[in-house]
């Protein structure tokens, strides 16, 4: 199983702090973290950043084939990006959002979220806890989906 770990604008500015561990981890760091956490879950990760919504739609096009699931944290994008929102609905691939941090302590313009709109499912907050739960989450959709055979998505 292979999962495209895709992240939007600033997210490889941010950094982390893990629950439990001391000090914080920087971008790279929560990737591997990310990637060693999968690898225990038999899934390989495609790791992708970038700061340009079409680069991010452009990955999203091409996830048909190529990976099984779709881990996006679209930064800034959430809130503004239809575009992705549509990429996502069409190409097919089961995607789960991941936002570590808690939006309640945030803007309230961050509360309209449209890049949600096409996800199965949502990890809000715990830094980089809720990219592992997101990937356990989509390890199991896929598992899922793939016992129920194939089916017309649209």
């Amino acid at each position: 199983m292979k999962f495209l770990i895709l992240n939007g604008p600033n997210v490889n500015l941010y950094t982390y702090t893990e629950p439990g561990l001391t000090g914080q981890m920087d971008y790279i760091g929560m990737m591997d973290y990310l990637a060693n956490f999968c690898d225990q879950l038999g899934v390989v990760t495609d790791c992708y950043q970038s700061n340009h919504e079409g680069d991010l739609i452009d990955e999203i096009q091409n996830a048909p084939g190529r990976v099984d699931g779709i881990v996006i944290n679209p930064g800034g994008y959430a809130y503004s990006s239809v575009a992705i929102l549509d990429a996502l609905r069409l190409c097919g691939v089961p995607a789960v959002e991941v936002m570590p941090e808690d939006l309640r302590e945030m803007e309230p313009f961050r509360k309209n979220d449209f890049v949600a709109l096409g996800c199965q499912g949502h990890f809000i907050g715990g830094g980089p806890t809720a990219y592992a739960k997101a990937c356990a989450y989509l390890a199991q959709l896929v598992h899922l989906d793939a016992r129920s055979g194939p089916h017309l998505t649209m």
